[in-house]
């Protein structure tokens, strides 16, 4: 469980359309070299934070380590059921609303390292971000935080969880010229495309959770 649970919960996080598109507005900005990097960090470090705080908190609920699965797998299918349901209210609203430019990223664009880092850090607690680490950390609370095997799992979350916005950060600081190009498409097609693709994601994750979560009931 926590493995396959983890991995469904981290390509959720990775395919989340904010982060992303925050990561491809600081890379066209002018100062994308001094505030990708601290960018990265921010969200690196809050995906970490989070899931770590809920795991010790499974860890430290009392009962034995069977009451804390069934309260793990139950706590999944509500955190299922509730990204299902933001879902689909997401998908309902981008078909009866035109996108609005969002005023935001222009001034992230031209943001330094400290606030893009808090710009990070603010979007690793998001309602959506926080349950998605939620549900990670109660999956890792059902084994002990040293064990070798836990360990690896959390270091697998975290890598995939951050790949979205790590690939093309380290890519374009090593080859921008290469990397620009793509990054406007990535920008164009984002603004078109993303909310519906990740709402479709966040779905397809959340149904797993509650199968993943059920079974283990």
């Amino acid at each position: 469980m926590v493995t396959s649970g983890l991995l469904a919960i981290a390509v959720a996080m990775a395919l989340s359309s904010v982060p992303i598109t925050a990561t491809l507005v600081i890379l066209l900005s002018p100062r994308r070299r001094q505030s990708s990097v601290p960018f990265l960090m921010g969200w690196v470090l809050t995906i970490a934070v989070v899931a770590q705080a809920a795991a010790g908190g499974a860890l430290a609920l009392p009962g034995s380590r069977r009451e804390r699965l069934h309260f793990a797998a139950a706590t999944e299918i509500v955190i299922g059921a509730v990204l299902v349901v933001g879902a689909i209210v997401t998908l309902r609203r981008r078909r009866t609303r035109q996108p609005k430019p969002n005023r935001h990223w222009d001034a992230l664009g031209s943001s330094g390292p400290a606030a893009s880092f808090g710009v990070a850090l603010m979007m690793g607690v998001r309602p959506k971000a926080l349950l998605l680490g939620i549900a990670a950390g109660l999956a890792l609370g059902t084994q002990p935080l040293r064990s070798t095997g836990t360990a690896l799992a959390f270091a697998l979350y975290v890598v995939v969880s951050a790949s979205s916005v790590a690939v093309p950060i380290v890519g374009t600081l090593v080859s921008p010229q290469v990397m620009e190009p793509r990054l406007l498409v990535w920008r164009d097609w984002l603004s078109r495309n993303g909310v519906v693709i990740a709402a479709w994601v966040v779905m397809v994750i959340g149904l797993a959770l509650v199968i993943l979560g059920w079974s283990e009931v």
